[in-house]
């Protein structure tokens, strides 16, 4: 399974941040982190094809779980 994000380009004022996430994505696996497996230019949008991971998105998370400062600290060094 993978999931896939569509990425309008036309509405992004810095395509090139586009690019680099693409970029630090493709260099960067990590068994703890969503990795990249491909992209594709379709018109004036961008598709990403990710890993699938079950159990909604980082945003229903966060909605659901709290995290303190000490914990996104944590993370975020990892």
């Amino acid at each position: 399974q993978v999931a896939l994000k569509k990425m309008p380009l036309r509405k992004r004022s810095r395509k090139e941040l586009v690019v680099n996430e693409i970029r630090v994505m493709k260099e960067n696996r990590h068994p703890n982190i969503v990795n990249y497996i491909d992209s594709y230019l379709v018109d004036e949008d961008l598709w990403l094809v990710m890993e699938y991971v079950d159990g909604g998105t980082l945003t229903s998370v966060l909605v659901r779980v709290f995290i303190d400062e000490r914990m996104i600290a944590a993370i975020s060094k990892e």
